[in-house]
């Protein structure tokens, strides 16, 4: 199912469609779900911040960061929204276009969110839990942190679900279908609000590793360079503006979230250290993920997928 939300701006070029918008200097992106890790896009588009820029963005929801990245792969889209390992699962099969142009959030602001009843790891021997799609970064980092609580064969160990949206699986928590899932900023905080726990951070577990940002292909480098200088750079401006004007930035979260103000704050005090003000990644972290792609029989160089030239101001 596909969420579509226009966020149009108008900005001056040669060629448009059929509506008079500049082919290339729009965007197509695509995110794989409504939370606080793709808040920033919002403020920059809500702000006027990509207008500035002279790009105009369409956003795009895809559930799954597999069918954004086929979306990616297929044209359909200019740019995805998604975690580094969600791009290297590509590249380990062959795919040798994407490339990766800017990082905005250093980790995944992701708990392991449990039933009240459930008190340790091993409680959830033989239970339902729940968390995103096969191979994304919610996949790894759940994955990880239940092998790290002791379930050292967490498929086998449980009754492991891939199930795609963190607001799904939320629901999927409270309705009591599954015990434990994996819930991002502001899910794991109404969670908590309702009565569950978090029984683990995982965000971090796997550092270094590669955080979550902007993916694109090299068709798009070569046909809409300036548009993507525009959505990097008004990406960039746009965490800078949400950490300079706080009263501001928690209000459009509140409506954005549909989050009652005081949830607002919390979630915004959460985020904005997670953010990343420069788009830059660690290059040791997005090698560590590559590799652990890939496999060490098949080493592979990761600055050829990624194109730092749009960071540059």
């Amino acid at each position: 199912m596909l969420v579509i939300l226009l966020l149009a701006m108008g900005c001056q070029e040669q060629a448009s469609d059929g509506s008079g918008a500049p082919l290339n200097r729009k965007i197509r992106l695509a995110y794989p779900a409504l939370s606080a890790t793709v808040f920033p896009l919002v403020y920059a588009q809500e702000k006027g911040i990509f207008e500035q820029e002279g790009v105009e963005v369409e956003m795009t929801r895809i559930r799954g960061v597999a069918r954004i990245v086929a979306t990616l792969i297929s044209g359909d889209i200019d740019v995805g929204w998604m975690g580094f390992d969600g791009m290297t699962n590509a590249v380990s099969q062959g795919v040798e276009e994407l490339r990766y142009v800017g990082e905005f959030l250093k980790e995944l602001p992701q708990n392991l969110v449990v039933a009240p009843h459930i008190k340790t790891f091993d409680d959830l021997r033989g239970q339902t839990i729940a968390t995103a799609g096969t191979g994304s970064h919610t996949d790894t980092l759940f994955f990880e942190g239940l092998k790290r609580g002791g379930l050292l064969h967490p498929r086998q160990d449980t009754l492991y679900l891939n199930m795609a949206g963190a607001e799904n699986r939320l629901t999927q928590l409270l309705n009591g279908t599954v015990v434990a899932s994996s819930l991002k900023v502001p899910f794991a905080q109404l969670a908590e609000e309702r009565g569950f726990r978090i029984l683990q951070y995982q965000g971090n577990l796997l550092e270094p590793w590669g955080g979550e940002g902007l993916v694109t292909h090299t068709r798009v480098i070569s046909s809409k360079g300036e548009a993507l200088k525009g959505l990097v750079t008004g990406m960039i401006r746009a965490v800078e503006e949400m950490r300079e004007k706080r009263v501001e930035a928690i209000e459009l979260a509140a409506a954005y979230l549909a989050l009652e103000p005081a949830m607002a704050e919390k979630v915004y005090d959460y985020m904005m250290p997670i953010f990343k003000v420069d788009g830059k990644w660690n290059p040791e972290g997005i090698q560590r993920t590559l590799d652990h792609k890939t496999g060490p029989e098949r080493k592979m160089d990761v600055t050829q997928f990624v194109d730092d030239a749009f960071l540059e101001r």
